[in-house]
């Protein structure tokens, strides 16, 4: 009997916005509720399993979904009490993915913008997610 192999293609046509904060992450939550208008509600904890380790390691994750919009807004939290979400982003503390059938560009440029006018918010950069290695782990 022959082998067969399932090859999975993921979409990674989402927004993805690096923020470094050092601030817990129901306090960043907050801080972008309502700057952007959100409403991001924590959710049962990312959950990746690595090879390496015995026990798998949670990440905090809200999300906000817009069916009116066909948006989803989601904040992760890139570390964990057992490593790192995306190691190659390690000098980021959250992601916030945004999923949206047609996102334009401006609105882009204001919802970064008015991330780095939050007070907490140390930086925040814009990631192209598809350049990252371990970008399965932001699949959801």
């Amino acid at each position: 009997m022959g082998k067969h192999t399932l090859e999975i293609e993921y979409d990674y046509s989402f927004v993805l916005i690096g923020i470094s904060s050092h601030e817990k992450d129901y306090r960043i939550c907050w801080a972008l509720n309502n700057k952007l208008d959100l409403n991001l509600i924590k959710t049962e904890s990312l959950e990746i399993k690595e090879k390496k380790l015995d026990e798998p390691s949670h990440y905090s994750l809200f999300i906000d979904t817009r069916e009116e919009e066909f948006s989803e807004y989601l904040l992760i939290a890139n570390r964990s009490e057992k490593g790192i979400l995306i190691p190659e982003q390690k000098q980021m503390d959250y992601f916030l993915i945004i999923k949206e059938e047609e996102i334009k560009e401006e609105k882009i440029k204001t919802i970064f913008k008015k991330i780095k006018e939050i007070t907490l918010v140390q930086t925040a950069v814009r990631i192209d997610a598809s350049t990252l290695k371990s970008k399965q782990n932001l699949i959801l």
